[in-house]
């Protein structure tokens, strides 16, 4: 069994690889996925605590997509909630000074 991991950079190489596969008689799994991260993970790439990330979900303020009872944050979602996060930071700082 192996594995081939296809994104939107990935070269044309993979089709061959797939075919090469299918003509040895195995068979192919194709799954395809959301980039995401982990609640943990996304505070650990904010620099903040998990249980942070957790009320800001549970308050709505990040969407997440639900796999059994966890949370999976897509990455573009990271990217908006960091970009606000700073935002929000910057202006609570700005109006010590």
């Amino acid at each position: 069994m192996s594995s081939l991991e296809i994104t939107p950079e990935s070269d044309d190489e993979w089709e061959q690889v797939i075919r090469r596969h299918l003509a040895a008689g195995e068979r192919a799994h194709v799954t395809f996925e959301r980039p995401s991260m982990t609640p943990a993970e996304m505070a650990d790439s904010i620099g903040v605590s998990r249980a942070t990330i957790q009320r800001r979900i549970l308050a709505g303020e990040i969407r997440s997509e639900r796999r059994g009872n966890r949370h999976r944050i897509p990455l573009h979602e990271v990217e908006r909630f960091r970009h606000a996060y700073v935002r929000e930071m910057a202006t609570d700082l700005a109006a010590d000074f």
